[in-house]
């Protein structure tokens, strides 16, 4: 009866022993798994405000491109300088006479 009870005592101590190990591997699994989730979440964190930053950069390209002239307009602008040039030329050249 004694060696039942000694038995009965080395399979718990062994199957403590066991369990023992497979907490510690959970606990180093998930100390893993939440370093892994700080790092998730960095990466989102700077994925978000790369994101923030590419919008603020479209969004003002687009004001941009709607601001800007179209290639008409300006060579009409320069057309309309040019003859405002020899005009103002002209009336020097009168002036000078």
């Amino acid at each position: 009866m004694a060696l039942d009870y000694h038995e009965t005592f080395e399979r718990i101590v062994a199957k403590a022993h066991l369990l023992a190990q497979r907490y510690n591997l959970l606990l180093e699994s998930r100390k893993e798994a939440q370093e892994r989730i700080v790092q998730l979440e960095e990466q989102v964190a700077q994925q978000q405000k790369e994101l923030q930053l590419l919008r603020q950069e479209n969004e003002y390209l687009r004001m941009a491109s709607v601001l800007a002239p179209k290639r008409e307009q300006i060579e009409a602008t320069r057309a309309m300088i040019a003859g405002l040039v020899r005009e103002i030329d002209r009336c020097i050249a009168d002036l000078t006479e």
